[in-house]
């Protein structure tokens, strides 16, 4: 039984094996391309590399039709079917470069357009111009111009692909890097509580500022700077008083709930200007008691303290080309120095507290 089944493969290819006999071209006209049988005739595929396959699609459409040629002329009808199917075969190649060059050209005009910020719609602009210089310097590439879509559409999707893209390159590669991967680590091991949000790194220091109210001393400070500022004549009268003075500054600053960072502004003017509220609020016949009571004043210089600190972190945070490993470090710095300063405090050591 198995010397029959080689025996049968042996008829069908002649080499042991199902592989392409080329006997089969002269005898059922079919050319083997990329380990793949084609009908010369019809250039259909032969789906199964076998002679009964091979037999019967010569012999139930084309016998009757070629079975004429004999000899040489059998053999120069083959060589031409031959010849029209690879220039066939060129001609489609050249089609899916010209194509894949199309779309090479798309993707770096689309990444010109997204670098200079002009607007997608610009891609029209650039077709007809590489028009021109096509029609002027080589006539012959103009057809691939016009195969461009340069659409804003267009333009818009391309710009998207290639922003994907990036991100993708840019995970992989982080995939790929062991300081990544010990951050990853790092930051797990040291979260032992449930994530119940997430923010920015760089905007960490908002959110420790706004945990940082004290509001019983941010109430009387923005109180007392708006009735100086907000009636013109308290506003004049207590100018001319700093005047008097010879204060080193010239007025108090408003504070803005949507600027934090005014806040840091404000206390600090605030905290120069004291002895000078206190005697324009006695002349206005204001309450100063929380002004002059030792408790308020501590915390009012602590709040100066801690939201300079806050200041400063923002200024490390802030500006371009900056590693996230470096920024990370920053804000991990002054968690450590927050819990130094919670010692010292403890200790009533103030050597890096200078308002308090």
């Amino acid at each position: 039984m198995a010397s029959a089944k080689r025996r049968r493969c042996d008829t069908e290819s002649g080499h042991g094996g199902r592989v392409f006999n080329p006997s089969w071209t002269t005898d059922y006209f079919v050319h083997e391309q990329s380990n793949s049988i084609i009908c010369l005739i019809c250039l259909e595929k032969i789906a199964v590399c076998k002679s009964y396959n091979v037999n019967r699609h010569y012999t139930t459409k084309y016998a009757v039709s070629y079975d004429k040629f004999k000899g040489q002329f059998r053999i120069d009808k083959i060589e031409l079917l031959k010849k029209t199917f690879l220039a066939q075969q060129s001609v489609m190649k050249t089609q899916v470069i010209s194509s894949y060059s199309a779309t090479k050209i798309n993707f770096l005009m689309a990444e010109a357009v997204a670098k200079s910020g002009k607007p997608f719609c610009t891609g029209d602009l650039l077709k007809n111009c590489l028009k021109i210089f096509c029609k002027e310097i080589c006539p012959e590439k103009t057809p691939t111009v016009e195969d461009l879509s340069l659409s804003h559409q267009t333009i818009a999707r391309r710009v998207e692909d290639l922003s994907k893209n990036i991100e993708l390159s840019l995970k992989e590669k982080l995939n790929k890097c062991e300081v990544w991967h010990w951050m990853n680590q790092q930051t797990e091991k040291s979260i032992n509580h449930e994530i119940i949000s997430y923010h920015c790194i760089k905007h960490q220091e908002q959110l420790c500022a706004k945990v940082l109210e004290m509001k019983n001393v941010m109430k009387l400070v923005i109180h007392t700077v708006n009735f100086t500022r907000s009636r013109g004549l308290n506003h004049r009268q207590f100018k001319q008083l700093l005047e008097g003075c010879g204060s080193e500054a010239e007025d108090v600053i408003y504070f803005s709930q949507v600027r934090w960072l005014s806040r840091a502004a404000t206390l600090k003017r605030f905290w120069i200007l004291l002895p000078e509220i206190v005697l324009f609020l006695k002349i206005k016949r204001k309450h100063t008691s929380l002004l002059e009571n030792i408790d308020c004043l501590n915390d009012l210089a602590f709040l100066i303290d801690m939201t300079q600190m806050l200041i400063e972190l923002n200024l490390k945070l802030q500006g371009k080309d900056q590693l996230i490993s470096k920024l990370f470090e920053n804000v991990e710095t002054f968690v450590l120095k927050l819990k130094l300063l919670k010692q010292q405090l403890s200790c009533k050591v103030l050597v890096n507290f200078k308002a308090l």
